[in-house]
């Protein structure tokens, strides 16, 4: 049975993040290292969630892609960057990035999403809360438990991840007072239900994923690798197509899939099959994605579009030139502005 959720904001606040702080790169290794170990039981797990919850199959390819991601980031906790030097009155001027504190992170269940994020929150030495409704849920909750396990070895509490099974996402932000930042990771209707209802720092973000709208069957065998990727892909079927793909929207025509994705889709990438090329022109003018390709896919280079900035509280920090910071955790005495 797992805790409440006032429980596990409560049992994140006191957690302590020195021994992450110090091993920031050892511990993002050492989880990559049991993700790998462990691979036959994510297998097993990813196995009976197709089974049980119709969930997709959890690809190699893009797990080591979020990592290849991870570590191109550097750890930028506590670090002061000089942004400016005042000869005149002899002060610098910097910023230090500081942890934000509880971070809810509301999402559909994509373990893919519980892997980054985890693996961005770490960095920001932040505490990270997953809420779903339970999609994916042995996969997800496998993931957890492997990297609390890493957590620990470091002398870390397992309350740095938790992951939180409820649909009664308003019950959670009722929990305001415990709450540093809420992400939400997910389609249009859940970011606007979670925009509203938050009464926390709130960012959203679509997934980086992609959209695909077919209207002719030209390039079949090509589709179905795309389709088949594991990777989320939210399908519209022209319906002259005759096509019968699982959870695929059917369209009556361009205008309809327009439409459609404008209002369902996470303004990420999307993808157009298509014989015509007006069609084509049409639709990449008309849609509001940041990629738009024809008749192929698109490089999916990050599963989410959160920005590791976004995870960190920047506090502006002024001393004296003749002052050297060896410490950035320590208290700086602010200078008199008429130094």
């Amino acid at each position: 049975m797992q805790d409440n959720i006032n429980t596990i904001l409560n049992n994140a606040l006191v957690v302590t993040n020195d021994n992450l702080v110090q091993n920031i790169d050892l511990i993002i290794k050492k989880i990559k290292e049991s993700l790998k170990v462990n691979e036959d039981l994510l297998i097993s797990a990813n196995k009976i969630d197709q089974k049980n919850n119709n969930g997709f199959i959890m690809e190699t390819k893009v797990i080591d892609n979020i990592f290849s991601n991870i570590e191109k980031e550097t750890s930028k906790y506590g670090t002061v960057t000089i942004s400016r030097k005042d000869t005149e009155k002899g002060i610098i001027y910097g910023k230090e990035l500081l942890d934000i504190g509880n971070v809810i992170v509301i999402n559909d269940g994509n373990p893919y999403v519980i892997i980054e994020m985890s693996l961005r929150n770490i960095l920001a030495s932040n505490k990270t809360i997953f809420v779903n409704s339970g999609y994916m849920y042995g996969t997800n909750q496998l993931i957890i438990k492997l990297m609390q396990a890493v957590l620990e070895q470091f002398n870390i509490s397992k309350y740095m991840l938790s992951l939180f099974i409820t649909e009664n996402y308003e019950e959670v932000l009722s929990h305001y007072a415990n709450i540093d930042l809420v992400v939400c990771i997910g389609n249009n209707h859940l970011q606007r239900l979670i925009l509203e209802k938050s009464k926390s720092k709130t960012i959203t973000s679509g997934y980086e994923n992609f959209d695909l709208y077919i209207e002719d069957t030209n390039n079949l065998d090509f589709l179905n690798t795309i389709i088949n990727t594991g990777v989320n892909i939210n399908l519209y079927l022209n319906k002259i197509t005759n096509l019968d793909y699982q959870d695929a929207i059917l369209v009556d025509d361009l205008d309809e899939a327009i439409a459609q994705i404008n209002y369902n889709g996470n303004t990420y990438s999307t993808s157009i099959f298509t014989s015509s090329s007006t069609n084509a022109s049409r639709f990449i003018k008309e849609i509001k994605s940041s990629i738009v390709t024809v008749n192929t896919s698109p490089t999916i280079e990050r599963i989410i579009d959160i920005k590791q900035s976004d995870l960190f509280i920047e506090k502006t920090i002024i001393y004296p030139l003749n002052f050297t910071l060896t410490n950035t955790s320590e208290k700086v005495n602010i200078p008199d502005e008429n130094i």
